[in-house]
């Protein structure tokens, strides 16, 4: 095993009497881990793993280009965007379907709080990529900034955007019997300053780049909670600032997810010091996420150009034709927002919404509280297959 790329700092627990439950960790000293800098940092890659984040780079940028048919830009960025979303919640534990999720989305729709949280880490996500597009360089502000348009439910609202200034830990009661200690408090800003650093060179393969940012910023553990998904976030800042994914991003969290038990032991070879096997493992992540998104993107024009050809003739200014290019973008919708995004009248887009149910391609659900609502359910179906098909392709 290669040495840790750190040190570790003696510290001291002190006793909490606050702490609710009845029990008291007892005091004691503990190790916590402070990782070298990144900031100028070389790596030694192997020429595999060299040529493998090459390729992975290659495949987001294809995966970029203009897609083929009636799929527009916004819909299909939106879909891969809410699949990371989801996937990097669920890494987190947090569950639901996708379904939940765009009725969640609607206007006046609050939905659950798990489908809160999930709709503020696709905030989360949506500003990380305006900041990779917009920002000359990337700072702590945004670093803050990112987890304070995810956390928009308690309890992790009561932290948003705040560095911690305690002990922060991994599995255990306390410091004392924890599987990983973070950096002491004090060493947080310098360190993500020094992140920062590194995220805004353009003197390294992107993907390399994403895979040590993503790795250290983890190991640094900033906030008290949301870690996990402000990290992943990072990793579409960097591809977006490097001009890899302006338009869409590879869900990459749906690969790593696939296989939890073996993206934490990569994170923590990284912190022993086994950089090119990380890296390596995230590049075939990235490659994966980002070709698998590709297809996906191929059978969602097959799907439209399906529907076009059940419906028969249809005049070219009819409200269905710009319907059935949004609903990559909204597979559950209702006649308000349809009306407000195709730009007809209500008349027109219940015409168009009853053609596209007539044909099978909507159903209608009712709803008194609410209003009526349309799904797209073979559009979820496709959803659903490419998120398990970039799943089993991790193992």
């Amino acid at each position: 095993m290669a040495p840790p790329k750190g040190h570790y700092a003696e510290m001291r627990w002190a006793l909490d009497f606050d702490r609710p439950g009845g029990r008291r960790p007892s005091a004691g000293r503990y190790e916590a881990f402070v990782p070298d800098p990144v900031g100028d940092y070389e790596p030694s890659l192997t020429s595999a793993t060299s040529t493998l984040a090459e390729r992975a780079g290659i495949a987001v940028r294809e995966l970029n280009q203009d897609p083929a048919g009636l799929v527009p830009l916004e819909g299909l960025g939106r879909q891969l965007l809410r699949s990371e979303a989801l996937a990097s919640s669920q890494i987190e534990g947090l569950n639901i379907s996708r379904r939940k999720l765009a009725e969640a989305d609607l206007p006046g729709r609050d939905g659950h709080y798990k489908a809160q949280e999930i709709l503020g880490n696709i905030r989360a996500l949506e500003l990380a990529t305006r900041i990779g597009g917009e920002a000359d360089e990337v700072d702590v502000d945004a670093i803050t900034a990112i987890h304070r348009a995810m956390a928009i439910v308690p309890p992790l609202d009561r932290i948003a955007g705040e560095l911690r200034e305690e002990p922060s830990w991994i599995g255990g009661r306390s410091p004392l019997d924890a599987e990983f200690v973070g950096p002491p408090w004090e060493e947080v800003r310098p360190l993500l300053e020094d992140l920062c650093d590194f995220m805004n060179r353009d003197d390294i393969s992107p993907v390399v780049q994403a895979a040590i940012a993503h790795a250290q910023f983890e190991t640094i553990h900033p906030f008290g909670d949301g870690n996990g998904r402000v990290g992943r976030c990072l990793i579409q800042v960097i591809f977006r600032r490097r001009g890899l994914a302006p338009r869409y991003i590879p869900p990459v969290s749906i690969v790593l997810g696939a296989n939890k038990d073996a993206y934490i032991a990569g994170l923590e070879s990284f912190r022993e010091g086994e950089v090119d096997g990380w890296v390596l493992q995230f590049a075939q992540a990235v490659e994966s996420a980002a070709e698998q998104a590709r297809s996906f993107s191929e059978e969602v024009t097959e799907l439209q150009t399906k529907w076009l050809g059940e419906l028969g003739k249809v005049r070219s200014d009819a409200g269905v034709l710009p319907l059935i290019e949004l609903l990559p973008k909204f597979p559950v919708i209702t006649a308000a927002v349809a009306e407000k995004e195709i730009g007809r009248s209500r008349p027109v887009t219940i015409e168009a919404l009853g053609r596209l149910e007539a044909i099978g391609a909507l159903t209608r659900h009712r709803s008194q509280k609410f209003g009526d609502s349309w799904e797209a359910k073979e559009l979820f179906s496709l959803l659903e297959e490419f998120e398990r098909r970039v799943g089993r392709s991790s193992r």
